[in-house]
């Protein structure tokens, strides 16, 4: 008898498809956000990482126009559980080791999750890999990685009448993606974001037409803005649309006293005042407080095309964010290894300090040229993590 042939150590890229949609509505993996088909941005997203993509569905004709090749539950009415199960079926009958599961109304899941959690598969000995999230489980799998050592487990599961996927990861031995490394691939209520109901299309459309956004910061003095108008220029450069923000600590004018625009907003109170002339516009409004970024982004960024917005400033928020450091000027950095959830949105250092060390990159600064080598493995860093470095 031919012996068995060694499972691929590429995973299977499975779609679990199988839900009623019933609070929705109806099949929810066919909705549209940002113009695409839920399940068609799943299968891209897992397209990138794997050589082979099904799609695990009880309504195989609704995902026709996918010509993905398909599988059915074998047993109905069992929740995910059994749509793993028929994953991992179909990964033994192609020789593989494992599959690689993502749930159909993940509207913004992407690739650089999905290859951390198919390497870490692939190069470790656990019989499942999920990634962390700050979901209510605090786990997210839906979105994991199982050897076909899970399929035994699954089917006593099964058999016993349970179907519940998260109690699968208490019975095999998972490891867990530490959300700080999953941070790295972006943020994890984005990532893992499900739609459930018309309010979550609505949500997902909302975060779907919303730029990505990256911090630039660092203590006084330290060549923020240097940096980021250069990291904007070679942005630029390399074909991006990018905004900015830059945050101030005190209040500010943006047009002279005395001059028309001036008298709308400051003698006439108007709670906002537009300023248009040919080329551009400037927007003055009335604000309570400390305005919030992500606010920023979201009210006069979405939907407006742009690719990245760069802010200047925040550097306690939790948005991702690049330092520069200068020991020239300050003697420690705002990136503190000590406080672990807070280093972990660190994309990269930069610093004239060679003894630096971090576990984000540190990239040398040439104080001597502003717009050195430095900005674009900046750049290189930011385009990674926004996805936009194929």
């Amino acid at each position: 008898m031919d012996a068995a042939p060694t499972p691929s150590p590429a995973p299977l890229g499975a779609i679990l498809a199988g839900g009623a949609g019933s609070r929705f509505g109806g099949q929810k993996a066919l909705a549209t956000v940002g113009g695409r088909r839920i399940v068609e941005r799943v299968r891209d997203a897992l397209a990138a990482v794997v050589p082979e993509v099904v799609l695990i569905v009880n309504e195989p004709d609704l995902f026709a126009h996918l010509h993905l090749p398909t599988r059915g539950d074998e047993v109905r009415g069992m929740g995910p559980l059994a749509g793993i199960a028929a994953a991992l079926r179909r990964a033994r009958e192609t020789g593989r080791g494992g599959a690689l599961c993502v749930a159909a109304d993940m509207p913004l899941v992407n690739a650089r999750v999905l290859r951390m959690i198919a390497d870490r598969g692939s190069a470790g000995d656990a019989e499942s890999v999920a990634p962390e999230s700050g979901g209510r489980r605090g786990v997210e799998p839906l979105c994991a990685w199982y050897s076909l050592a899970c399929l035994p487990v699954i089917e006593r599961m099964l058999a016993a009448g349970e179907g519940a996927a998260h109690l699968l990861l208490e019975r095999v031995r998972t490891e867990r993606i530490p959300l700080a490394q999953v941070r790295r691939a972006g943020d994890p209520a984005v990532l893992f974001f499900n739609v459930n109901t018309v309010d979550d299309l609505r949500e997902a459309e909302r975060m779907a037409a919303t730029p990505p956004v990256v911090c630039i910061v660092g203590k006084k003095n330290s060549g923020k803005t240097t940096l980021t108008v250069a990291l904007l220029a070679e942005l630029r450069r390399r074909g991006l649309r990018v905004a900015s923000i830059k945050h101030g600590h005190h209040a500010f004018e943006t047009d002279q006293p005395g001059r028309d625009s001036w008298r709308h907003f400051n003698e006439g109170e108007a709670e906002a005042t537009l300023m248009a002339g040919t080329g551009k516009i400037a927007l003055v409004m009335r604000t309570d407080g400390e305005p919030d970024p992500a606010a920023l982004v979201r009210d006069f960024y979405a939907g407006r095309g742009y690719d990245l917005v760069l802010i200047e400033g925040y550097k306690h928020g939790p948005m991702p964010k690049v330092e520069i450091f200068r020991r020239a000027v300050h003697d420690r950095p705002v990136h503190d290894p000590a406080d672990a959830d807070a280093a972990s949105r660190f994309l990269a250092i930069v610093t004239d300090d060679p003894e630096l060390r971090a576990a984000c990159p540190v990239i040398p600064l040439d104080p001597a040229d502003p717009r050195g080598r430095h900005v674009a493995r900046v750049a290189d860093v930011i385009l990674q993590h926004t996805g936009r470095d194929a």
